[in-house]
């Protein structure tokens, strides 16, 4: 591989200094990227047509790398997956997901004998379908080419490399110490330096695809009860009683629950790179971009899934229905993405932790899914002669009462909105989420924040 020395350095010279980090530090890590899409679905109630051409609309108009900014925004242009063109899949590939336990078998007999209409495709069938739709339309190979072509060429016909890497180089110099840089300008091998950075960028880079379906109370309060039912049968003896308490809980909050929601169901998948595929891809497809074209066969996984729900109106015909309809798909679309971020380590990002007015802080909230008393491990910049680390400092809890309500359309009530009953978390006229403890030496202005294990 050739490079430019000249570009390089002129990199070099515009990326975050390591000396700063701890006036800097959120420019300094390397974050995940995601890929946001939505599934176009035909409507599965014509009551819902127009709900589902408001949640569309509301879904397009989301600026990801604003809306989600500890992840770089990284995407092949279209937010969006046509259902009828995701093939079929095979019982094989839907049990390589997740095989069909008895817990799921009870729950849509559950769910039938209570009313409901279950929806006749398994959410592992839709992650198989999808999976397979990625692999058969080579979207691994799509991200592998966009992460090293120029900007704005064509990642799906590459007729050559960047020799710069391109988005790599600018995002992966974050995570390089001074040194590092200062030993680029002598060696004049930049694309090596960036190494690492390739694999974590390349490693770390996601797809969410996000299924929204409108819910009527009725709906929405037999799958919250039948989950608790089912759930109960499967526990220990030693955790029945909280088992019962739990089908308590559903069963009153169904009592005050009117209304319509929007669900979001929401898969993750990854793209399948390690050590292996960079040193794969650097020894057949660097110099012969027409081979890998024609012969490079990088695949995304399945990482997990998260489903959610948000108000919309209190009928149909509510006041103010297609803002409750867009809020709704909002808040259902971030708090599966923070579900998601829950559920599965891998994919949670890093904060900036501040101090303002003498107390720790952060600019997360609800939106984020922060709940009170969750813990946070607390991260601080340590330079080393290549990359720049994150050591682990200590851990810090939320607040009491200190939660941060940033959802959508949080200081906004709009008349006609949906009831389900149940306890709010967070406070909109808070500015920041506030955390127990003081600054200090280590912990304080300039570390990272991450939701602990």
């Amino acid at each position: 591989m050739k490079t430019n020395l000249f570009l390089g350095l002129a990199l070099l010279s515009m990326a975050p200094n390591a000396v700063s980090a701890q006036e800097n530090a959120d420019s300094l890590y390397i974050r995940n990227s995601v890929y946001m899409l939505k599934l176009d679905m035909p409507a599965d109630n014509e009551e819902y047509a127009h709900a589902y051409e408001v949640t569309n609309k509301a879904f397009d108009g989301i600026d990801f790398a604003t809306r989600y900014p500890n992840y770089n925004d990284f995407n092949l242009g279209s937010h969006h997956i046509d259902w009828s063109t995701v093939p079929t899949a095979t019982k094989a590939e839907m049990d390589a997901i997740e095989k069909e336990s008895a817990k799921d078998a009870l729950l849509k007999t559950t769910l039938a004998s209570m009313g409901v209409k279950v929806d006749p495709i398994a959410e592992r069938e839709y992650a198989a379908r999808l999976l397979n739709y990625f692999n058969a339309n080579k979207f691994g190979n799509q991200l592998v080419a966009k992460w090293h072509v120029p900007q704005g060429a064509d990642y799906k016909n590459v007729a050559a490399w960047d020799e710069q890497l391109g988005v790599i180089m600018a995002l992966g110099m974050k995570g390089l110490s001074d040194e590092a840089r200062e030993n680029a300008k002598q060696t004049q091998n930049l694309v090596a330096l960036c190494g690492n950075s390739e694999n974590k960028l390349l490693g770390t880079t996601y797809v969410c695809v996000n299924n929204y379906r409108m819910m009527n109370a009725k709906e929405k309060s037999a799958t919250a009860i039948a989950m608790a039912k089912v759930t109960l049968e499967f526990l220990p003896g030693i955790a029945k009683m909280a088992g019962n308490i739990a089908v308590k809980a559903a069963e009153t909050a169904a009592a005050k629950t009117k209304g319509y929601f929007v669900r979001t169901n929401a898969y993750l998948f990854k793209l399948d790179w390690d050590k292996a595929k960079f040193d794969d891809f650097y020894a057949k497809y660097w110099d012969k971009p027409a081979d890998f074209n024609a012969n490079a066969n990088y695949q995304l996984k399945y990482v997990g899934r998260s489903s959610k729900y948000a108000g919309a109106g209190l009928t149909m015909k509510s006041a103010n229905l297609d803002k409750l309809i867009a809020r709704g798909a909002l808040r259902a679309t971030d708090a599966a993405f923070a579900a998601l971020q829950r559920d599965y380590d891998e994919f949670r990002p890093m904060s900036s932790l501040h101090e303002e007015d003498g107390k720790l802080v952060a600019y997360i909230g609800t939106k984020e899914g922060v709940k009170a008393g969750d813990k946070f491990d607390v991260f601080m910049c340590q330079k080393t002669d290549k990359e720049i680390e994150w050591k682990k400092v200590g851990t810090i809890k939320v607040a009491k009462n200190s939660v941060w309500d940033n959802q959508e359309g949080a200081n906004e009530t709009l008349e006609g909105e949906a009831e389900d009953g149940e306890k709010k978390e967070g406070n909109a006229e808070l500015k920041y989420t506030v955390f127990d403890g003081k600054p200090g030496k280590k912990v304080g202005e300039g570390c990272l924040i991450r939701l602990a294990k």
